[in-house]
């Protein structure tokens, strides 16, 4: 199964994570940690490809303009929310559903 780049922004005043992918546009989850959100992330991911394919398009393709566009608009958001600036990028497969 391909793997898509992620991006993880941990909310220091909340606690939790958010988790995007530039490749899904929209394609965002939630949740109070680091493994919940990269779990919850590969269920969006999943349900997004097929929404996508059921409208005739899918995912982008991942380029480092792409990564680096959402990467700096995340860093962008926690600056002007007086964050630090750490995220963290990892790679995700979305999730196999059990009837496929």
């Amino acid at each position: 199964m391909r793997r898509y780049t992620v991006i993880l922004s941990p909310d220091p005043d909340l606690g939790g994570f958010t988790v995007l992918c530039p490749a899904m546009p929209g394609a965002v989850a939630e949740a109070e940690t680091r493994e919940d959100a990269l779990a919850a992330m590969a269920s969006v991911m999943a349900a997004w490809i097929d929404v996508a394919g059921d409208d005739g398009y899918g995912p982008l393709l991942e380029t480092p303009e792409i990564v680096a566009r959402k990467i700096a608009s995340v860093i962008d958001d926690r600056s002007a929310s007086g964050w630090d600036l750490a995220v963290e990028t990892t790679t995700l497969a979305p999730t196999v559903s059990a009837a496929a």
